[in-house]
């Protein structure tokens, strides 16, 4: 679990790089670390929920240059509650799992709201149009991963149920 994290977190930082280096005109709107956090936390554990939330937390706060701490405290709230609503609640199909990240998403951008509104005195909250834009964003690319891990559970059961009854000892 914890390796399959880090490897997350090595790609949502090499996109992010790379995004950051081309300049692309959507790059705002694309939050993987996001979709990294809602994924883990969705497993139930509320100590990982929480885990994931600071260290997703600290990297975004790294990479966003604006006030450390912004997004430690945001995605440590968002992590815990999903995974305390994954505890109470067993989401399988995937607009159940696309609504999920879309109010994470948006739970996010209203605790940074929040948190920003408290903090600076001048602002400097996302706009509207980005906030909504993120969290549409962020909900496909948790359906998508969501869809493709669904698949390749299903194929790798198969080919354990099939494997055994290939072999063959004897003549």
């Amino acid at each position: 679990m914890f390796v399959r994290f880090a490897l997350a977190l090595a790609f949502a930082a090499l996109v992010h790089f790379t995004a950051a280096r081309l300049d692309l005109p959507g790059a705002r709107a694309v939050n993987l670390f996001l979709v990294i956090l809602v994924r883990e936390a969705a497993e139930g554990n509320t100590l990982w929920g929480l885990f994931a939330g600071v260290v997703v937390g600290a990297i975004e706060d790294t990479f966003s240059g604006r006030l450390y701490g912004l997004h430690g405290c945001a995605d440590t709230l968002v992590g815990y509650g999903v995974a305390l609503i994954a505890q109470r609640v067993v989401i399988e199909r995937t607009a159940g799992v696309m609504f999920t990240y879309l109010s994470a998403a948006v739970a996010q951008q209203i605790f940074l709201l929040l948190l920003v509104a408290l903090m600076l005195p001048r602002g400097g909250a996302p706009e509207i149009p980005w906030i909504l834009a993120r969290a549409g964003v962020v909900a496909l690319l948790g359906g998508l991963v969501h869809v493709l891990t669904h698949q390749w559970r299903r194929r790798y059961e198969g080919w354990r149920r099939n494997r055994g009854s290939r072999l063959r000892f004897g003549r």
